[in-house]
């Protein structure tokens, strides 16, 4: 007997949960796994008298084992033995192992732009290769993202009916970072701030900045950001910027289309007639050529604009710069070292004018003149057919200018009703009041010929070469300029009568 299994080393992990010596065997029981385990060992003496099935389902019942019971292990332990072979490690029942709960997951909604980006067709079939931005633009309060908790998981058992709890899943590892707050029951991630979403290092934030260290091409394509962009090459043509909070570009930009709800600063802009700025802050430049800017705020130009047109709320200096071709308007005044050129080219300066104002009457009458021209074209056409009598025996085509008649009607009714609208507005147009309106124009060196002043009611075409510096402004008494000594922009003129420094054109 001092050699029964009984006595053999017990498994590390394991623990005796019984042994049953006798004269005709030797039999002992193990739990193992927690107690999800029983394991079984036997030495039998006397195989004739080796345990059945029944013996043993009896053992294990009094150890509290029973619904666990593997019957068919159970037989095959049985049989083993009957035959000598002294089954060891035979696992007789099993618990159930409980199911870990699943890990808490951040579930991303918008994109950070780090996948690649798909081409899309319009409906016409075309694939724009600049569109290929993938980051998402969010705005404050916008929702960017959902928590998903951890679960419980389920419960298991062990091999005598005893619950083992489950283990849940861990959180998910997830922080606010700057832009990014959790709502209250830490299930939603919201925006606080409008810009690029960025998820690094299981840290989500919002970006208010948009880095290019190169050149906007192909590689970067059309830019729409709602933050502030900064490009520290050039932007090829036929690339379009839009940001709301700010534009710098270090480099050139081509034939583009920049706009921005807040300041822009660019090197140096060739439109090639196609370039255009429109933006609320103040403009920043060295240099512009054949470029159409609308600003609502003040332009500044370092070096020189040339062909372009310029149009601010506020005022234009290019005081070290010149002005030659193209137009310039602005509400609060114009300063400039040098405005046309030697040529003569045609240069327009135009102080004390709302641009948004006047653009809008422009395009009124412009509009009103292009519908009339329409309907006196719809009205040809519609007295054209219906001067020949349809076709009787052609179905087809008496079909076909029924359809054009029909067409063209309803697009006259169309017309006669946006000119109506046109008209009323144009009748009822009104400029507003601009306490800021400063009609006045400094030069600080030269007023070449060719250059064109608007100032009021005075609209002059310089003749003769004139040297500075000056300020230009109204002679209310004729619709003629001023020639006056200069000074600044913001100083107000006062004009004493008889003044021998003022110079009065004829």
């Amino acid at each position: 007997m001092a050699d029964s299994p009984s006595k053999s080393r017990i498994e590390v992990g394991c623990k005796v949960l019984a042994d049953y010596v006798n004269d005709d065997y030797s039999l002992r029981l193990q739990t193992c796994d927690n107690d999800l385990e029983c394991r079984a060992g036997i030495t039998v003496y006397n195989l004739e008298k080796s345990p059945s099935p029944a013996d043993i389902i009896s053992i294990l019942r009094r150890n509290n084992i029973t619904t666990t019971v593997d019957l068919e292990q159970v037989a095959i332990f049985c049989t083993e033995a009957a035959q000598g072979n002294n089954p060891q490690e035979v696992i007789l029942a099993r618990g159930v192992e409980p199911e870990p709960g699943d890990d808490g997951w951040f579930e991303l909604i918008v994109s950070t732009g780090k996948d690649v980006s798909e081409w899309e067709e319009d409906e016409y079939g075309r694939v724009d290769f600049k569109a290929v931005q993938s980051f998402s633009n969010v705005n404050v309060d916008e929702h960017i993202g959902n928590i998903h908790p951890p679960t419980a998981g389920e419960a298991g058992s062990t091999i005598t009916g005893e619950l083992i709890p489950p283990l849940s899943g861990k959180p998910a590892d997830v922080i606010a970072g700057p832009g990014v707050r959790f709502t209250d029951d830490g299930k939603q991630a919201m925006a606080t701030r409008s810009g690029r979403p960025v998820l690094d290092n299981n840290i989500i934030s919002i970006a208010e900045e948009f880095v290019v260290n190169g050149d906007v091409d192909l590689t970067i394509g059309h830019i729409t950001f709602n933050g502030f962009v900064d490009i520290k090459g050039d932007v090829l043509d036929d690339f379009n910027i839009t940001a709301t909070k700010g534009i710098k570009v270090s480099g050139a930009i081509g034939a583009c289309k920049i706009q921005c709800d807040g300041p822009v600063t660019i090197g140096t802009m060739s439109g090639k007639g196609d370039g255009k700025i429109i933006c609320k802050g103040t403009l920043r430049t060295r240099y512009l050529n054949q470029v159409t800017v609308e600003c609502w705020s003040d332009i500044h130009v370092s070096h020189e604009a040339r062909n372009a047109i310029l149009k601010s709320t506020g005022s234009i200096h290019i005081e070290s710069g010149q002005i030659s071709g193209g137009e310039a308007i602005a509400l609060e005044g114009i300063e400039v070292k040098a405005a046309g050129a030697r040529s003569g080219i045609r240069t327009l300066l135009t102080s004390g004018v709302y641009f948004p104002e006047t653009d809008r009457l422009k395009f009124l009458r412009t509009r009103i003149k292009s519908v009339a021209e329409q309907v006196k074209r719809i009205n040809e056409a519609l007295k054209a057919l219906n001067k020949k009598p349809l076709p009787a025996n052609r179905p087809a085509l008496r079909e076909a200018i029924e359809l054009r008649i029909g067409i063209l009607t309803q697009r006259h009714v169309n017309l006669e009703e946006e000119r109506e609208e046109l008209n009323e507005e144009l009748i009822n147009y009104s400029a507003g009041e601009h306490p800021t309106a400063r009609a006045k124009i400094n030069i600080m060196s030269k007023l070449y010929e060719g250059a064109v002043i608007h100032l009021g009611e005075a609209f002059e075409e310089i003749k003769m070469e004139r040297s500075g510096p000056m300020t230009i402004v109204e002679n209310t008494d004729n619709g003629s300029l001023r020639y006056l000594a200069y000074s600044a922009l913001a100083t107000a003129v006062i004009i004493p009568e008889d003044d021998p420094q003022e110079e009065t054109s004829q």
